[in-house]
């Protein structure tokens, strides 16, 4: 049964048409993606769902008397409450429900057998454990803990806090409100790889409806049941996750495409047998011709498929370049008494793409800018070769004179003339009036794609990104890994984009806890490699056997790890036929549904019996 319903919803702002006859249902249990390019009307939906925003036709039905936690991108003034005073607003029923309790306890011990007293201490008492009151403190730490949220900031106040911090903040807040429905606005912005995780698991195990807008197509993969995609004021509906839509809409445009042909072909050939119609001027020629001509106008008429515009650019790329990028031997750096990293050592080739990972404030950025020269290590040596050039794509693209347009920017750095820069600048979807706007007014993915264009004319053999897909949406994503997908040269990038890794990364480098690792693969492979190291370190505690007892136990061992085997191998199969038919189920819901809930069973299971083989086969 549909919780939330959205039935042909419109809404305009200063005649601007955002929505048009949107029409969806989310179901009770339901994980659901909102994507769309930014600027799409995304946070109406939800603003409509969640603040009641006024739209001007249509209906909305939201099922009465469900709690909604909801994830903004604006926050109010915190005034000066902490981090932990703002999260634990999540806790204000409970709170009162402990303050009504203290109150009536102060009663009670005036009173010992006022029966009123003690009715209502139960009742209050009953209810307070309910919504688990007496574990607040616990689930404060697993939710912060989870998040990655580190304590400083916990105890600084949230007026001084970063956009990043404060996103962690308030998610950590509406997780526990303990709501029903979940309306989360990009989530996992600002949240590294561990944070990511933690909350795909959240939200798999959550017992509600988790609707949500997000660019990180490897979390809608891992979460998502049902895609929605809102493009031109239209909501098209996909079962499934992201990587089901893909195929699905790759399916839809097809279909259309050969719908749109097969129309003009017929348009083709009524239009062909009207005109000889009426080219033979007789009155039953001419009644034929307009008949036809008729037909054509009651025809319903399919729009031609239009793809969304494609970035068309190519790297000035420097042809003599070392084999070796950089030279890295034992570099440490410590700031404010934090050992960020110690006895770093690498060496980066030429065609190398690097993916440089690790939480927040481990060091990355740190690490960078001591490769390149632009700060300098506590101790070892980075020897970079001259031949080597360079473009640096920070996180926060700022440019020197924000107040120019964005033609008056290329053709000045660049030395075009006006319609060589604006040939340029329609490769790179900067076209009509978008070249006259001022920079100051772009996004932060235009600022990106400018910054991009600029670089890449350049000659340049090594790209460096920090964080090169922050803020943008899927489709911008798309286009900047198309561009980068050309470049022949090197790159190395710092991203919790794990699609986007997956993507480009052949080597990973992760900065972890002051150490400095490397993983010879993409971020799949170092998953796997990550989780194997895991179970290596686990220590086994020593077990004393009496005399002539360690072959029986051998022969138990050797039973019980084969009946693993077994075990682990039949419910493989189990998995894979289960994802078979979640394929084959994509436009069920109801069956879709159930083979979720068995497929999580199953992996769970799965992992246990990994877990007991890998201990075994250390031992």
């Amino acid at each position: 049964m549909a919780v939330i319903t959205f039935s042909n919803v419109s809404k305009s702002y200063g005649g601007y048409d955002v929505l048009k006859d949107v029409s969806f249902d989310l179901n009770a249990n339901e994980k659901v993606a909102l994507i769309g390019r930014n600027g799409t009307g995304k946070t109406t939906i939800f603003n409509i769902i969640a603040n009641g925003l006024e739209y001007d036709n249509g209906n909305v039905y939201v099922e009465k008397g469900l709690k909604i936690g909801y994830l903004q991108q604006l926050y109010s003034d915190f005034g000066n409450k902490t981090a932990k005073n703002v999260i634990e607003e999540a806790f204000n029923d409970i709170k009162q429900i402990e303050h009504e309790m203290i109150a009536i306890h102060e009663l009670m011990a005036v009173n010992p057998h006022d029966s009123s007293l003690i009715r209502s201490y139960s009742e209050l008492n009953e209810k307070f454990e309910f919504l688990e009151g007496y574990s607040l403190n616990e689930k404060f730490n697993k939710v912060a803990k989870g998040l990655g949220i580190p304590d400083d900031v916990i105890t600084n106040q949230a007026s001084k806090l970063s956009g990043g911090e404060l996103t962690m903040i308030m998610l950590a807040k509406v997780l526990l409100m303990n709501p029903d429905i979940l309306l989360l606005d990009e989530p996992t912005n600002h949240l590294d790889s561990v944070a990511c995780e933690w909350l795909e698991k959240y939200i798999n195990d959550f017992k509600g409806i988790v609707f949500y807008i997000s660019h990180d197509r490897y979390f809608i993969d891992n979460t998502a049941m049902k895609v929605l995609y809102l493009q031109d004021g239209y909501i098209n509906e996909y079962r499934g996750n992201y990587s089901a839509y893909l195929i699905q809409r790759i399916e839809e445009q097809e279909r259309h495409l050969k719908l749109f042909e097969r129309q003009e072909r017929e348009i083709g050939r009524l239009r062909e047998t009207a005109l000889k119609m009426r080219n033979y001027g007789t009155e039953i020629a001419i009644k034929k011709a307009k008949n036809l001509e008729k037909r054509i106008e009651r025809m319903d008429i399919y729009d031609k498929p239009v793809s969304e515009k494609e970035l068309k650019i190519t790297f000035q790329e420097e042809e003599k370049v070392s084999k070796e990028i950089f030279y890295v031997k034992s570099i440490e750096k410590t700031f404010n008494d934090r050992v960020l990293f110690q006895d770093v050592s690498f060496i980066m080739r030429s065609g190398d793409k690097i993916a440089l990972i690790g939480p927040n404030g481990a060091g990355k950025s740190t690490l960078i800018k001591i490769i390149t020269g632009q700060i300098e290590a506590d101790s070892g040596v980075v020897k970079r070769p001259k031949s080597v050039k360079y473009a640096y794509l920070e996180q926060n693209v700022t440019f020197p004179d924000e107040k120019l347009t964005v033609l008056e920017l290329v053709c000045s750095q660049l030395d075009f003339t006006l319609q060589s820069a604006r040939n340029l600048l329609g490769k790179f979807l900067f076209s009509d009036e978008d070249v006259f706007k001022k920079i100051e007014s772009l996004s932060g993915g235009e600022k990106s794609r400018l910054r991009l264009l600029l670089e890449m004319q350049q000659g340049v053999n090594l790209l460096i990104l920090d964080e090169p897909t922050n803020h943008l949406d899927i489709s911008a994503r798309e286009e900047i890994e198309d561009a980068l997908s050309m470049f022949g040269g090197s790159i190395i990038f710092i991203s919790h984009d794990r699609h986007f890794i997956n993507k480009f990364a052949q080597r990973i480098f992760e900065i972890e806890d002051g150490s400095f690792n490397v993983y010879e693969g993409n971020y799949d492979y170092y998953l796997t490699k990550k989780q194997a190291l895991i179970q290596q370190d686990k220590i086994s505690k020593p077990v004393i056997k009496k005399p002539f007892e360690g072959k029986k136990e051998k022969r138990k061992s050797d039973l019980i790890k084969r009946t693993l085997e077994q075990d682990i191998k039949l419910l493989e199969y189990e998995l894979d036929t289960i994802k078979t038919d979640i394929e084959k189920a994509v436009t069920d819901y109801e069956k879709l549904l159930k083979l979720m809930e068995k497929k999580n069973i199953v992996s769970e299971r799965l992992e246990l019996l990994y877990e007991q083989w890998l201990d075994m086969e250390q031992e």
